[in-house]
């Protein structure tokens, strides 16, 4: 990759991949020394300032309850969790992925903890490392969103929720504000006209203060939901596609008043719908509310079982009629976001590439989950990069994921 392309895709995945960023040295970049990652450590080593760097955010990502700065709530497993059985003969992962390398190879390249290929609740294929197990659970960062983004659905399906409603219509407190003068389907697609939030280094900007409300720095901020309704302006709603985990917040905000219930609940209800096998967790805001941008911890198999619920047609109408929108290029009119996800349209919280039928979620450090929608597979991948987005290493990882999807359709 030349550099110049290095650069726009780094700037790219800053705006639009990572969900929080770290501090010290970027929230993006590559050819870091793979060595930092071995390196040995204690616990008593992990500080606020170092957990989301090489090597400690190996271990902190998959005990995220202990390290986040705010609280965290628990949902259980399914009341009636999927079956799941291990095929044998399934996708061979010593196979060659890409110029004489190996997925196996591939996956250890990207720092991968967890990965796994999943269809009609067989596992296809499935790899471990950096010291996770299945049974340990992971923070997903941004590809939390996807799923406030079907909870959303779930409520509109249900007939308690239109999309087209102004958010201040629901929430009297965001009137006059830029999220609250935004339908619930621009939120949704990232189309409020709130501002991205890019500037996570310096204390007292907004990027920074808004980690202090979620829980991912140290500190006392304004409030959670006052710095929601905070949001800079960017553009006007509905003319352009700006990547904000406010919007995502305000979600989560949106769905428990027209439902009545804590977005943790509606979140131990969409467990119960894919059968998780697990316990997970959300983390919590400074004000107590759940914080679905970034903040869902699950096992790597209920993430692709989440997916593959997806991937099966299980997931609400009205959600598949906005990801699968053609007209939602919104995500392409941005210069940087069109060399990255050229082809691909973006919508309720979910990112679709319309020639594959595909869809996926991503979050930072590289945890990406795919649902195609022919075949009804899932691919799941936990990785541990050394900051929030490696381009390389999310185009290599993207093109892995999908070269599988399309040999296993054949």
């Amino acid at each position: 990759m030349n550099k110049k392309l290095s650069i726009t895709l780094a700037a790219v995945i800053s705006a639009m991949i990572s969900g929080t960023a770290m501090a010290s040295p970027s929230a993006i970049g590559g050819n870091f020394d793979t060595q930092d990652f071995y390196k040995p450590f204690t616990t008593q080593d992990i500080t606020p300032e170092n957990m989301q760097r090489w090597p400690y955010y190996k271990h902190v990502s998959a005990n995220w309850d202990d390290y986040v700065q705010t609280s965290s709530a628990s949902f259980t497993a399914a009341t009636n969790p999927a079956k799941l059985y291990t095929q044998e003969n399934g996708f061979d992962l010593n196979g060659e992925f890409a110029n004489g390398k190996s997925y196996l190879q591939s996956l250890v390249d990207t720092q991968t903890k967890a990965f796994v290929v999943l269809k009609d609740n067989k596992v296809l294929a499935e790899f471990y490392d950096n010291g996770f197990n299945v049974d340990q659970t992971n923070l997903l960062q941004s590809a939390s969103k996807s799923f406030a983004g079907v909870i959303i659905h779930q409520l509109v399906d249900q007939g308690k929720l239109d999309l087209n409603t102004l958010v201040a219509n629901i929430l009297p407190d965001f009137a006059g504000t830029v999220i609250g003068k935004a339908t619930v389907q621009q939120v949704l697609d990232m189309t409020s006209g709130a501002a991205t939030l890019l500037d996570f280094h310096t204390k007292g900007k907004p990027g920074y203060e808004w980690e202090v409300e979620i829980g991912l720095k140290q500190g006392k901020g304004i409030g959670h939901r006052e710095s929601i309704k905070a949001a800079r302006k960017a553009a006007e709603a509905g003319t352009a596609w700006n990547y904000t985990d406010k919007n995502t917040d305000a979600l989560a905000l949106i769905a428990e008043q027209v439902s009545g219930q804590s977005f943790q609940q509606l979140m131990q209800n969409l467990v119960n719908e894919y059968g998780g096998n697990s316990a997970g967790s959300i983390a919590l805001a400074s004000d107590g509310k759940a914080s679905p941008s970034y903040g869902i911890s699950l096992t790597v198999r209920d993430y692709a079982l989440f997916h593959q619920w997806i991937a099966q047609g299980n997931a609400p109408k009205s959600y598949y009629a906005s990801v699968t929108d053609a007209n939602k290029k919104l995500i392409q009119d941005n210069e940087v976001a069109a060399t990255l996800f050229d082809g691909v349209t973006y919508g309720s919280q979910t990112y679709y590439v319309a020639k594959d039928n595909l869809l996926y979620s991503s979050g930072s450090f590289g945890q990406i989950g795919f649902s195609d929608l022919e075949s009804g597979i899932s691919v799941v991948t936990f990785q541990d990069w050394a900051v929030n987005a490696e381009p390389e290493k999310f185009l290599e990882s993207r093109e892995r994921m999908t070269s599988i999807i399309k040999m296993l359709r054949k």
